[in-house]
């Protein structure tokens, strides 16, 4: 295998509604980009019927959405939509869930939707990412029915990938689905989101500074075999303009310029992982953290702060988790026995850490096949091992390329008025829970990350966790 390298030197920011062009920087020994247009700015919305024209098939146009109210200039989102397609196709709605509580991307909601898929021509999704992954997923498993995003907040990159995050026996797994059509990112629609929402993009964009560590780690050590420079670069590049920005969130919706710059971003993070084939260049730690606060929170019936908010603090505790190892890990510990030697007490540690939230044993039962595939995969990968123990100091150097120090992201949290600590989450997240979900990081899905390395070297547990909470701020009652 050849050792992985770090980011290439930047170019400028691409532009992610020229897609021609970004199919032509990536290439065509990668993954191309299945989406056929991307609109974004002023008044694209008024393309809306252009676009299902273009796109649609024999049968009814169907508008999926949750119980959320949105705006748009003051007026309802949702109705205009529907009126406007109403006017030229026959519409009809698939609104999901109950009003007042919380939505999830579980089996009944799938089936839910799946009910009304029926002699359907297009779908259009308007709302979150959980409904626009919903949306996708249906349609893929239609037989591919033509599908178009109405983006209605920069907080996720859902709208413009090819995956899907759902919930399967209680816990989250990213599933490969479909790309989207046509995405409509309309800046006055994005400027109608509350600041909660354009907060929470934010937090999502931290991860860009962190999960692809993760991925160049996987990839370093025969875990993985796909991380490329390329693709980190296009979203990387520049990205820093990103934090720089942080003082410019709290007037976000009179700012065009930086509601496009946030869109534009979210939208190549997107693509990233698409072209990726997989989310690892955006899904590192730090959504492991959001993943595992989701689960709890689902399993107890409790409401869940907003992904991107969670992402954002989990992105404090993942630079501090990867400074504190290029700091001190001595790679040396990766020659001993193992914890990987002994899978009857690492699927006791998956049991321990999940039958409380699900006593029936699904969830555990879906976390271990996970995690032992990933210790078996770690098993036989000595020689790459072995070559990355030799050249841990390039690895170091690469890696630290890869993060930003935590201090910068949280201090980017801080000036954009978003959550930099778990108390400052809505709702907040008890000090008991983050400690289980740091214990139970490498206990739950087949991803390679950092703190991997840490549990295979014999260095994670509730002293580390302790020791890098302390260190990360994040339990603090105030940034």
């Amino acid at each position: 295998m050849t050792a992985p390298v770090g980011l290439p030197d930047p170019t400028p920011l691409p532009d992610p509604t020229a897609l021609d062009e970004l199919r032509r920087r990536l290439g065509p020994a990668r993954k191309s980009i299945g989406i056929q247009r991307i609109r974004q700015g002023a008044d694209v919305l008024d393309c809306l019927v252009d676009d299902v024209t273009e796109i649609r098939r024999d049968g009814d146009v169907l508008v999926v959405m949750d119980t959320t109210s949105m705006t748009r200039n003051g007026a309802d989102l949702k109705s205009l939509v529907v009126s406007t397609l109403e006017s030229r196709f026959p519409t009809r709605t698939a609104v999901l869930g109950t009003a007042g509580e919380e939505l999830h991307a579980d089996e009944a909601a799938s089936a839910e939707l799946d009910s009304h898929m029926s002699g359907v021509g297009c779908v259009v999704s308007v709302g979150s990412g959980t409904i626009t992954d919903l949306a996708k997923d249906a349609s893929m498993r239609g037989g591919g029915i033509p599908f178009l995003v109405v983006q209605t907040a920069a907080s996720v990159n859902a709208f413009s990938d090819d995956m899907a995050v759902l919930l399967r026996d209680g816990v989250k797994r990213t599933v490969p689905s479909r790309w989207p059509d046509i995405v409509i990112a309309d800046v006055d629609v994005l400027a109608s989101t509350p600041q909660t929402m354009h907060l929470a993009g934010f937090g999502e964009l931290c991860s860009m500074f962190t999960a692809p560590a993760d991925w160049y780690l996987a990839t370093a050590t025969g875990m993985d075999d796909t991380f490329d420079p390329g693709i980190v670069a296009l979203f990387r590049d520049g990205a820093e303009s990103v934090l720089d920005s942080a003082s410019r969130l709290p007037t976000i919706a009179g700012d065009p310029s930086l509601l496009e710059e946030l869109a534009g971003r979210m939208a190549l993070t997107g693509i990233a992982m698409g072209v990726a084939g997989r989310t690892a260049p955006l899904s590192g730690t730090e959504h492991l953290v959001s993943h595992l606060l989701d689960m709890r929170a689902a399993a107890n019936g409790a409401a869940t702060a907003l992904h991107g908010a969670q992402v954002g603090v989990a992105s404090v505790v993942a630079a501090t988790i990867w400074h504190d190892t290029l700091e001190r890990f001595d790679p040396a510990t990766l020659e001993g026995r193992g914890v990987a030697d002994d899978p009857t007490t690492v699927e006791r540690q998956v049991r321990e850490a999940f039958d409380s939230l699900d006593p029936t044993g699904r969830m555990a039962d879906e976390c271990w096949r996970d995690v032992r595939r990933k210790i078996e995969r770690w098993a036989g990968r000595r020689t790459a091992i072995q070559a990355f123990i030799a050249d841990w100091d390039r690895h170091r150097l690469a890696l630290t390329e890869l993060v930003v120090p935590p201090d910068r992201l949280r201090d980017a949290l801080v000036a954009a008025g978003a959550p930099s600590t778990v108390g400052e989450l809505d709702p907040p997240a008890g000090e008991d829970v983050v400690r289980w979900a740091m214990t139970a990081l490498p206990l739950m899905r087949d991803r390679f990350t950092v703190t991997d390395l840490r549990f295979f070297a014999g260095d994670w547990g509730a002293a580390a966790v302790d020791r890098l909470l302390d260190r990360s701020g994040v339990l603090r009652a105030t940034a």
